[in-house]
């Protein structure tokens, strides 16, 4: 919304009137009030039943800084926000706001946009282009309107919305939590099935990945196709290449059990998937800056995704050490020739 001339409304402090906070676009951020905008609310603005109705009068509509309008075009185009939930009830016009739910774009055909000689088209009487002579009341929209195109209802923004909400949600818990607890039990933990279990939740997190990844490919294309941009583009890669990881981990494990010793395949699977783990994990972050999520949310991503990493990496190099300090033969305390497959040997302890 770069250069956008912005109307912003919500309810006064009283939460009978609205207050008006005219700002100015500059991209990815909150939107900051601008005391230079020539605006005011004319009579008829107000709430009644639920609805806010704000009548503007813009002075300098026609150019502001970073953009302009063509009062004579037939294709002006706008776009509409909103934000679901309790009334900010606040008179001041720099009142902080949070991201909107849901939003959409439509035009606006100004060539046939007129209000008579009213200063308040809104609620004078004013002709219709049948010259029927009408009366607008207060809360309510008189005189003749100009055509608008677009979406209605938002429903296909609502359903973005929410589906990059889910496509967040999916990615985070898989790249952030899933992943890596899976590699940290790995190196813990010890007992017989233990390798069958963190075959299960990394592929586990790797289905959530894919259908995270389908949502992301939705978000991309609808309204706009964004498939270019970095965040889709690392995003693809990563998952792209993780389909190679559980060959990796099966390989490895088939050539420890026959050779009972550390193999590429070992150093393969273990730094693949870290590298592309870790990727996921910067990427989610750059996605939150592509959203525009809230300053709190990408603090509490960055505090809950570096915690996980820096244990995972801990971890990491703590059951390292404890290998290479094992007794030859024996690894976490288990023999290599142990029946068990062995779920506790150095085979079982990729990250």
């Amino acid at each position: 919304m770069a250069g956008a001339n912005i109307f912003v409304i919500y309810a006064s402090a009283s939460g009978t009137n609205v207050t008006l906070s005219p700002r100015l676009g500059r991209g990815q951020v909150e939107p900051l009030f601008d005391a230079a905008a020539q605006v005011s609310l004319l009579e008829g603005s107000g709430i009644a039943d639920g609805k806010m109705t704000a009548n503007v009068r813009c002075a300098q509509c026609n150019q502001w800084d970073g953009g302009r309008m063509d009062f004579t075009s037939s294709t002006t185009r706008w776009i509409w926000a909103v934000k679901d939930g309790a009334p900010l009830r606040d008179d001041s016009q720099s009142a902080d706001i949070h991201r909107h739910d849901d939003n959409d774009e439509f035009t606006l055909d100004l060539t046939r946009a007129r209000g008579g000689n009213s200063l308040n088209p809104f609620v004078a009487v004013v002709a219709t282009p049948s010259d029927t002579v009408t009366s607008a009341a207060p809360g309510t929209t008189g005189g003749y309107i100009p055509t608008a195109s677009g979406s209605e209802g938002g429903g296909s923004s609502r359903t973005i919305h929410r589906a990059t909400v889910a496509h967040g949600t999916i990615m985070s818990l898989a790249f952030v939590i899933i992943y890596p607890l899976g590699a940290i039990m790995i190196r813990l933990l010890s007992f017989k099935s233990l390798v069958s279990v963190h075959a299960s939740i990394q592929l586990f997190a790797y289905i959530m990945v894919l259908a995270g990844m389908g949502l992301g490919i939705y978000i991309a294309i609808e309204p706009d196709n964004e498939v270019n941009k970095y965040h889709p583009v690392i995003g693809l890669v990563a998952v792209c290449l993780l389909v190679f990881q559980p060959i990796f981990g099966y390989i490895h494990h088939r050539t420890y059990l026959r050779e009972h010793r550390h193999t590429l395949w070992a150093t393969v699977h273990v730094w693949f998937g870290r590298i592309l783990v870790t990727l996921g994990i910067i990427n989610g972050g750059l996605g939150l800056r592509l959203a525009d999520n809230t300053e709190n949310g990408d603090i509490a991503y960055g505090v809950v995704a570096g915690v996980i990493w820096v244990t995972w990496m801990v971890v990491a190099v703590w059951g390292r050490s404890k290998q290479g300090n094992a007794v030859p033969g024996m690894v976490a305390g288990k023999s290599l020739a142990s029946p068990v497959g062995d779920s506790g040997e150095e085979e079982a302890k990729p990250a």
